[in-house]
């Protein structure tokens, strides 16, 4: 591991989850990290979704071709790293004889050895990083440790970005709310002009027409807004 190759890695981090961020560009960027950060060829990360694991991010073209291959079959020290939560370090693929078509496709690409570590977040595990190198061999500590830096980034950033969308989800609801009650208040008060109502009567009516054309109370009321000023 890289002390100035982690220092950049980390300093993008801390710089980028402040500001607005596209995610699966700080993916891509993320395994570039961690490919320098850990003296490796290449890093792939796969991410869970309804369907199970699927190919998110890679450094390289070979890497893609590696990974997509786990995502198409879903098999893979990837897949086993996620299923059993926990990290999955081969030192050599060509002594390895579980995932025959996942470990073709890596030894074609060039790589002898990956390591897999579950990226955690809200107590779950919500993807894998997995480094790549093409020399065989034992991952050090250290080696796990950059792996394990960078994959706890790269929850960060997802934990971070899927905040952001819900705060923004929320705002954009209130802001609905705060809509349709101007919206309802407004024909409210023309019902109330026109039949001489009070405001109970007037949101009643409202309310009937609504369930009676199972229409939002929100639309009832724009449709007596747009026969008002129609009238006028």
């Amino acid at each position: 591991m890289t002390s100035s190759h982690l220092l950049a890695a980390v300093r993008e981090f801390t710089t980028t989850i402040l500001n607005p961020y596209d995610l699966p560009d700080l993916l891509h960027r993320l395994t570039d990290h961690a490919t320098m950060v850990t003296g490796a060829q290449g890093c792939g990360i796969m991410l869970a979704g309804n369907d199970g694991l699927g190919f998110a991010a890679a450094s390289d073209d070979g890497v893609v071709d590696v990974e997509v291959t786990q995502d198409r079959i879903d098999d893979g020290p990837c897949h086993a790293a996620y299923e059993r939560d926990q990290t999955m370090a081969i030192g050599d693929l060509e002594a390895e004889d579980r995932w025959p078509e996942y470990r073709q496709r890596a030894l074609e690409s060039g790589f002898r050895a990956v390591l897999g570590i579950p990226m955690r977040a809200w107590g779950q595990t919500i993807g894998v990083l997995d480094i790549y190198r093409r020399a065989p061999g034992p991952w050090s500590d250290t080696d796990r440790d950059a792996a394990e830096i960078m994959t706890a980034m790269g929850a960060g950033y997802i934990l971070h970005a899927n905040q952001m969308r819900a705060q923004h989800e929320l705002a954009d609801q209130l802001q609905t709310a705060l809509t349709s009650r101007d919206i309802i208040g407004q024909a409210k008060g023309l019902l109330m002009a026109r039949h001489r109502v009070d405001a109970d009567e007037a949101f009643d009516m409202l309310r009937s027409t609504s369930q009676r054309g199972n229409m939002k109370l929100r639309e009832v009321a724009a449709k007596v807004i747009e026969a008002e000023n129609a009238r006028a």
